[in-house]
């Protein structure tokens, strides 16, 4: 019964990304624009979404907030790093 269950959440998972990825994918073969890009943003972070929910089994109950917590103080982190990494790096080839 678990497998089955476990098996049916995996599977809705992979769905959901493999839609994901197809809808913008389409959307920027076929249209192209500033719209187009909007929706990618979108669609990935709706990605980011469900894998962390049916891959990474992170949600709001319990432990699973706490790692989710740590999840997301890791991304937090590194986006700081790799943000302040870019500003420099600008500002220096702006003075160059």
């Amino acid at each position: 019964m678990k497998k089955s269950k476990e098996l049916h959440h995996y599977l809705t998972g992979f769905a959901l990304a493999a839609v994901l990825t197809i809808i913008p994918f389409t959307l920027v073969a076929t249209v192209g624009g500033a719209r187009s890009y909007i929706v990618l943003v979108f669609c990935a972070i709706l990605q980011v979404i469900v894998h962390f929910r049916f891959f990474l089994h992170l949600s709001f109950r319990g432990q699973q907030k706490e790692d989710l917590q740590l999840v997301l103080f890791t991304g937090f982190i590194l986006f700081l790093m790799i943000g302040g990494t870019i500003w420099v790096l600008g500002d220096l080839y702006t003075r160059m």
